[in-house]
């Protein structure tokens, strides 16, 4: 079998992702992090979806009787 070499490393764009995004949230409450994820512009409707979801869940966290 020949190797092909890669134009495009998508584990490496990720990991690369993930370690600025940790870096940028380090250190911070649930809250702090919530605004930050809110103040991002998203393209991705599914990134929005995970964002709105997220959010949700939060909401729920924050009153447990299911009162908003």
């Amino acid at each position: 079998m020949s190797k092909t070499e890669k134009k495009f490393d998508a584990v490496a764009m990720m990991r690369s992702i993930r370690d600025s995004v940790s870096a940028q949230i380090e250190g911070m409450t649930l809250e702090e992090e919530l605004a930050w994820l809110a103040s991002q512009e998203l393209t991705d409707p599914f990134l929005k979806g995970l964002r709105d979801r997220a959010v949700q869940q939060a909401d729920a966290a924050a009153d447990p009787s299911g009162r908003r």
